[in-house]
């Protein structure tokens, strides 16, 4: 079904016949070298070589994203959401530990009085904090690498080029845009606009004319405090900090931990150096920010503005918008928005065509999406403020929260609703629509009114309440040593693994209990996916040998992804059909080391036929999945070559103090011989009890 679903969405596009659409040759110029620009560039370079299309693309980007403060940075607090981890995974982009900075496995809430810790789902780390550009200014010695140039870098591997010098302007030239540089000028049949909303380029595309608008924007501030690797990790851990304040100018506030920085990351509408000042000062935060000798100045620190979600037309012909400069999500996930519209952008320029009808068809439905979940969004963040003005619903919150802590996760209401909000893990219109669960809002309601008119102690927060994981903080995932079960056959699931480092076998136990090696997985191999698509148990089980590191895929956010884009599943029936080819190459070479030449004599009977009437021939030889035997020409077995595939019973005369070996057996086809009807066929039990004992009774005569 799944495979039915991809090829329809590609055969429509196949069947449409646009206006303006990409050819061998075609060129692309992309504005901005950020990752809306390069996952553009690697997805459309992917899916064209798919249909065997040639393209060249170029990025437009002046920054050296390597380089320390702001000469390579891109103003962002560098979150990357677990959904995103996951999605990326399945598309093959593993994040290096020299990227992520440290891996989120917890999220803390402060409020004035109190605080609260979630742990991430599965108690693995799936958030990644990372460095946008170089890191912060000023440092040295340094073993990280830039987000933003990994995936440059990813790009060109590709066969992108990257033009660093500044756009100018654009211009129309035979109905083709052109991009203006100080030292050139290139005509292009696709210009893709991924710079930010702090870009000037904005304005070189409004005054073409054709209705493009970029987005508001929101004032925000990002510092980063060198506080050294022992303070983050004893005062920090690996938490994402989040502040639940009443402070009328800020709409949110985080602290993201990163190696032996901290990045200090607050949004509002009146962030001002005051406002940063007097925050730094309350003692909530003061406790996590200020070293023995008093406070840390930020060794880099910027004011940018962040995207309120909606561009104005981000599309026209040979033109389209993705990621802040187009559409983004409201407060949270940028880059898993830069993703989205990224991949978007890519499929409708190589499947339907470049023209504005094309991006209204495939590309603007994401847009819509995305602005549609942005209206929940608000809801919730009125919801948030209505909390933080009223001290018994702040403290209603905690309790709440704080209960929940040992109860599994399909019962922790209101940590599950904070840490997808916070986190961007989920879209809003999920995590509005789960705050009306009847159950979470008795809970809830009970919660607020226990702990009415209350007096509240201050709960200071301790690393000690959050559980570390036996594994390095830059690593994302779970992981397993040697030995451990990753899944178990017979159990059920509702998730799929992508390996990320080390070995894992796939092991099936047999009728006599005996386990049976199908396979070894690697990096980048995928398996549990069959519990995606239907309710069956595992069919086997997979045990790391070695240091195993995997990444867990919730089926909720794969189905959303191949729901939102059919492209998203290519990859995994890739590696679906490589793992069959290998399979079958596997037990082809197992039936060839494996397989005996006999001769013994043998009674045939098919399932409607009495044991009396069973016909008499040869075996000629076996292997553990199957056996070959000759019947006389003019029986009832021989005399019918072109039948089709049926189930008949072997019997096996071994000798006379010797009990027969009795065994099911489906033909797989007829050959006319000489020496008469040639019959292979495959055992009906592959664990048949019969191959061992043949192959000893054989060895002993």
């Amino acid at each position: 079904m799944l495979a039915k679903s991809v090829l329809k969405a590609f055969k429509s596009d196949a069947n449409n016949n646009s206006d303006i659409a990409l050819e061998n040759g075609s060129r692309i110029a992309v504005i901005g070298g950020g990752p809306a620009g390069s996952f553009f560039s690697y997805f459309v370079l992917q899916l064209a070589k798919r249909i065997d299309l040639q393209l060249c693309v170029d990025i437009y980007e002046r920054k050296n994203f390597p380089v320390f403060g702001a000469a390579g940075c891109n103003m962002c607090a560098g979150v990357i959401s677990e959904s995103l981890i996951q999605a990326l995974s399945i598309e093959g982009i593993d994040l290096p530990p020299d990227v992520v900075q440290r891996g989120v496995n917890s999220f803390v809430l402060h409020t004035s009085s109190d605080t609260a810790v979630m742990h991430a789902p599965f108690k693995e780390m799936r958030i990644a904090t990372v460095y946008r550009g170089g890191g912060p200014r000023g440092a040295s010695n340094v073993t990280w690498k830039s987000f933003d140039n990994y995936l440059l870098e990813l790009a060109k591997s590709y066969g992108v080029q990257v033009i660093a010098e500044k756009v100018t302007d654009l211009t129309w030239i035979n109905d083709r845009p052109q991009v203006h540089t100080a030292k050139t000028t290139h005509e292009y049949d696709l210009v893709v606009g991924a710079f930010g909303v702090n870009s000037p380029a904005g304005e070189l595309f409004e005054k073409l004319g054709f209705g493009y608008k970029q987005p508001g924007g929101k004032k925000t501030y990002n510092c980063e405090l060198d506080l050294g690797t022992d303070f983050v990790s004893n005062t920090l851990g690996s938490a994402m900090h989040a502040f639940l304040l009443n402070l009328p100018n800020m709409d949110f506030g985080a602290l993201v931990p990163k190696g032996n920085y901290a990045t200090l990351c607050l949004i509002g509408k009146k962030i001002d150096s005051e406002f940063v000042t007097y925050f730094k000062e309350l003692e909530t935060v003061k406790n996590l920010i200020n070293k023995g000798d008093g406070a840390v100045p930020a060794s880099c620190q910027c004011s940018p503005l962040c995207s309120l979600g909606a561009a104005k037309q981000p599309y026209g012909d040979r033109f389209v918008f993705i990621g802040d400069c187009g559409m983004s999500r409201l407060n949270k996930d940028g880059i898993g928005s830069a993703y989205r519209t990224a991949k978007a952008a890519a499929v409708t320029a190589v499947f339907s065509g470049v023209s504005a009808q094309d991006f209204r068809r495939r590309f603007w439905p994401m847009c819509k999406a995305i602005r549609m979940d942005n209206q929940f969004g608000k809801l919730l963040y009125l919801f948030v403020d209505l909390v933080k003005k009223a001290d018994f619903l702040t403290r209603g919150v905690m309790r709440t929260t704080k209960i929940e802590q040992g109860k599994e996760n399909s019962k922790r209401f209101m940590s599950m609703i904070l840490w997808d909000m916070f986190t961007g893990s989920a879209p809003y219109r999920a995590v509005f629509f789960r705050s009306l669960n009847p159950r979470f809002i008795a809970s809830f309601i009970w919660n607020i009114l226990l702990a009415f008119g209350r007096e509240v102690e201050v709960t200071p927060y301790h690393t000690e309440d959050i559980e570390e994981p036996s594994m390095e903080r830059t690593d994302l995932g779970k992981v397993y040593n040697d030995g451990e079960i990753i899944v178990r056959q017979g159990e059920k699931g509702n998730c799929m693994y992508v390996m990320q480092s080390g070995d894992a076998e796939v092991v099936q136990i047999g009728h006599d209990k005996k386990e049976i090696r199908l396979t070894v997985l690697t990096k980048g191999d995928v398996f549990g996916e069959m519990a995606l698509f239907q309710e069956e148990v595992r069919s086997a089980t997979v045990r790391a040998l070695g240091k195993v590191r995997v990444i867990v895929v919730d089926k909720r956010i794969f189905l959303k992804r191949v729901h939102e884009d059919p492209s998203f599943a290519f990859t995994l029936l890739q590696k679906m059909t490589r793992r069959i080819v290998n399979l079958n190459a596997a037990m082809k070479e197992r039936r060839r080391s494996g397989r005996e030449k006999l001769t013994l004599p043998v009674l045939i009977g098919e399932a409607n036929v009495a044991p009396d009437n069973y016909e008499s021939g040869t075996a000629i030889d076996i292997s553990i999945l199957g056996i070959r035997f000759l019947v006389p020409k003019g029986t009832l077995l021989g005399s019918k070559e072109d039948r089709e595939s049926t189930e008949f019973t072997v019997i096996l005369t071994l000798s006379d103090d010797q009990k027969p070996i009795e065994v099911k057996c489906q033909s797989r086809y007829f050959l006319d011989t000489e020496g008469g009807i040639e019959i292979g066929a495959n055992f009906v039990d592959p664990d048949a009890q019969i191959y061992q004992p043949l192959r000893q009774y054989l060895k002993n005569h």
